[in-house]
Protein backbone atom coordinates (compact mmCIF):
# COMPACT_ATOMS: atom_id res chain seq x y z
CA UNK A 1 0.00 0.00 0.00
CA UNK A 2 1.27 3.42 -0.84
CA UNK A 3 2.06 5.82 1.50
CA UNK A 4 0.51 9.07 1.39
CA UNK A 5 3.70 12.12 2.83
CA UNK A 6 2.43 14.74 1.91
CA UNK A 7 -0.79 16.99 3.41
CA UNK A 8 -1.64 17.99 -0.05
CA UNK A 9 -1.84 14.71 -0.91
CA UNK A 10 -3.91 13.35 1.92
CA UNK A 11 -6.34 16.54 1.20
CA UNK A 12 -6.42 15.07 -2.44
CA UNK A 13 -7.57 11.42 -0.78
CA UNK A 14 -10.10 13.01 1.03
CA UNK A 15 -11.28 14.95 -1.65
CA UNK A 16 -11.93 11.68 -4.22
CA UNK A 17 -13.20 9.92 -1.52
CA UNK A 18 -15.80 12.68 -0.41
CA UNK A 19 -16.67 12.77 -4.10
CA UNK A 20 -16.77 8.80 -4.37
CA UNK A 21 -19.41 9.09 -1.32
CA UNK A 22 -21.35 11.80 -3.07
CA UNK A 23 -20.72 14.79 -0.83
CA UNK A 24 -19.30 17.16 -3.49
CA UNK A 25 -21.13 18.33 -6.31
CA UNK A 26 -19.17 17.65 -9.51
CA UNK A 27 -19.73 18.47 -13.00
CA UNK A 28 -20.47 15.16 -14.95
CA UNK A 29 -16.61 15.19 -16.81
CA UNK A 30 -15.61 15.48 -13.42
CA UNK A 31 -17.30 12.28 -12.45
CA UNK A 32 -15.89 10.58 -14.88
CA UNK A 33 -12.95 11.01 -13.43
CA UNK A 34 -14.16 9.01 -10.91
CA UNK A 35 -15.13 6.18 -13.20
CA UNK A 36 -11.80 6.03 -15.13
CA UNK A 37 -9.74 5.52 -11.91
CA UNK A 38 -12.47 2.08 -11.35
CA UNK A 39 -12.21 1.13 -14.51
CA UNK A 40 -8.51 1.10 -14.10
CA UNK A 41 -8.96 -0.68 -10.79
CA UNK A 42 -11.03 -3.41 -13.02
CA UNK A 43 -8.76 -4.35 -15.33
CA UNK A 44 -6.26 -6.67 -13.58
CA UNK A 45 -9.11 -9.67 -12.78
CA UNK A 46 -9.86 -9.21 -16.21
CA UNK A 47 -6.69 -9.46 -17.86
CA UNK A 48 -6.44 -13.02 -15.47
CA UNK A 49 -9.40 -14.41 -17.87
CA UNK A 50 -9.21 -12.67 -21.19
CA UNK A 51 -6.42 -12.05 -23.29
CA UNK A 52 -7.83 -8.74 -24.72
CA UNK A 53 -10.72 -6.36 -24.62
CA UNK A 54 -11.93 -3.03 -25.48
CA UNK A 55 -14.06 -1.75 -22.83
CA UNK A 56 -16.39 1.51 -23.57
CA UNK A 57 -17.96 3.67 -20.72
CA UNK A 58 -19.81 6.21 -22.80
CA UNK A 59 -17.00 7.90 -24.73
CA UNK A 60 -14.34 6.25 -22.70
CA UNK A 61 -12.57 3.52 -24.16
CA UNK A 62 -9.75 1.13 -22.74
CA UNK A 63 -8.12 -1.47 -25.06
CA UNK A 64 -6.39 -4.08 -22.96
CA UNK A 65 -4.01 -6.89 -24.37
CA UNK A 66 -1.57 -6.90 -27.23
CA UNK A 67 -1.33 -3.88 -29.19
CA UNK A 68 -3.30 -3.61 -32.30
CA UNK A 69 -5.05 -0.85 -34.35
CA UNK A 70 -8.31 0.32 -33.24
CA UNK A 71 -10.39 2.84 -34.47
CA UNK A 72 -12.63 4.64 -32.57
CA UNK A 73 -14.79 7.59 -33.68
CA UNK A 74 -14.78 10.94 -31.94
CA UNK A 75 -17.62 12.53 -31.73
CA UNK A 76 -19.01 15.55 -33.28
CA UNK A 77 -19.08 18.58 -30.52
CA UNK A 78 -22.30 19.18 -31.45
CA UNK A 79 -24.28 15.64 -32.16
CA UNK A 80 -22.76 12.86 -30.28
CA UNK A 81 -23.96 10.50 -33.02
CA UNK A 82 -22.02 11.87 -35.76
CA UNK A 83 -18.26 11.01 -35.91
CA UNK A 84 -16.13 13.90 -36.95
CA UNK A 85 -12.91 11.69 -37.11
CA UNK A 86 -11.63 8.42 -36.39
CA UNK A 87 -8.52 7.87 -34.32
CA UNK A 88 -6.70 4.87 -34.32
CA UNK A 89 -6.11 3.64 -30.48
CA UNK A 90 -2.95 0.98 -30.44
CA UNK A 91 -2.84 0.57 -26.58
CA UNK A 92 -4.48 1.87 -23.47
CA UNK A 93 -7.56 4.37 -23.30
CA UNK A 94 -9.34 7.38 -25.09
CA UNK A 95 -11.58 9.97 -23.61
CA UNK A 96 -13.65 12.23 -25.06
CA UNK A 97 -15.32 14.99 -23.60
CA UNK A 98 -18.21 16.95 -25.67
CA UNK A 99 -20.16 20.28 -25.21
CA UNK A 100 -20.19 23.73 -25.95
CA UNK A 101 -19.49 23.84 -29.96
CA UNK A 102 -16.30 21.87 -29.07
CA UNK A 103 -14.81 18.10 -28.67
CA UNK A 104 -11.58 17.38 -26.76
CA UNK A 105 -10.47 13.54 -27.31
CA UNK A 106 -7.48 12.91 -25.34
CA UNK A 107 -5.03 9.32 -25.78
CA UNK A 108 -3.07 8.16 -22.90
CA UNK A 109 -1.80 4.96 -21.42
CA UNK A 110 -4.85 4.53 -18.98
CA UNK A 111 -7.94 5.29 -18.20
CA UNK A 112 -7.53 7.89 -15.47
CA UNK A 113 -5.13 10.14 -17.41
CA UNK A 114 -7.00 10.12 -20.45
CA UNK A 115 -10.31 11.16 -18.61
CA UNK A 116 -7.94 13.36 -16.42
CA UNK A 117 -6.50 14.89 -18.70
CA UNK A 118 -10.03 15.07 -21.68
CA UNK A 119 -11.56 17.36 -18.47
CA UNK A 120 -9.14 19.41 -17.91
CA UNK A 121 -8.20 20.25 -21.55
CA UNK A 122 -11.59 20.60 -22.40
CA UNK A 123 -11.97 23.44 -19.87
CA UNK A 124 -9.10 24.89 -21.74
CA UNK A 125 -10.40 25.09 -25.24
CA UNK A 126 -8.78 23.84 -28.62
CA UNK A 127 -6.09 25.96 -28.68
CA UNK A 128 -4.61 25.07 -25.70
CA UNK A 129 -5.25 21.95 -25.43
CA UNK A 130 -3.15 21.05 -28.64
CA UNK A 131 -0.40 23.39 -27.47
CA UNK A 132 -0.01 21.61 -23.69
CA UNK A 133 0.83 18.38 -24.42
CA UNK A 134 4.03 18.59 -26.50
CA UNK A 135 5.19 20.65 -23.40
CA UNK A 136 4.40 17.46 -20.81
CA UNK A 137 7.42 15.84 -19.75
CA UNK A 138 6.38 13.17 -17.40
CA UNK A 139 2.92 12.14 -19.06
CA UNK A 140 2.39 10.73 -22.83
CA UNK A 141 -1.17 12.25 -23.79
CA UNK A 142 -2.26 12.99 -27.26
CA UNK A 143 -5.16 15.13 -28.25
CA UNK A 144 -7.42 15.16 -30.85
CA UNK A 145 -9.61 18.55 -30.54
CA UNK A 146 -12.62 19.43 -32.91
CA UNK A 147 -14.32 23.16 -32.94
CA UNK A 148 -15.35 25.25 -35.51
CA UNK A 149 -12.05 25.99 -36.43
CA UNK A 150 -12.00 22.38 -37.98
CA UNK A 151 -10.61 19.06 -36.64
CA UNK A 152 -6.69 19.22 -35.13
CA UNK A 153 -4.52 16.99 -33.24
CA UNK A 154 -1.06 16.87 -31.43
CA UNK A 155 1.73 15.71 -34.42
CA UNK A 156 2.31 12.57 -32.57
CA UNK A 157 -1.07 11.45 -33.75
CA UNK A 158 -0.01 12.07 -37.56
CA UNK A 159 -1.35 9.42 -39.97
CA UNK A 160 -3.38 7.99 -37.22
CA UNK A 161 -6.16 10.09 -37.16
CA UNK A 162 -8.87 9.64 -40.51
CA UNK A 163 -11.33 12.28 -41.69
CA UNK A 164 -14.51 11.70 -43.08
CA UNK A 165 -14.25 12.36 -47.08
CA UNK A 166 -16.73 15.57 -46.93
CA UNK A 167 -14.49 16.70 -44.42
CA UNK A 168 -11.09 16.20 -45.80
CA UNK A 169 -8.84 18.96 -46.43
Amino acid sequence: MQRLDSASSRAEMRRVWAAARGDLRLTPEWRDVLDSYALDRAIPPLVAVADSALLDLGGLFLWVGPDTKRMVGIAHPDNALDAVAHVELRAGALSTISGEHRSVTVLAGDAFTASAWASALFSLGCHAALALPPRLERRQVSVVCADSSGVRWTTDLQNRVLLPAARAP
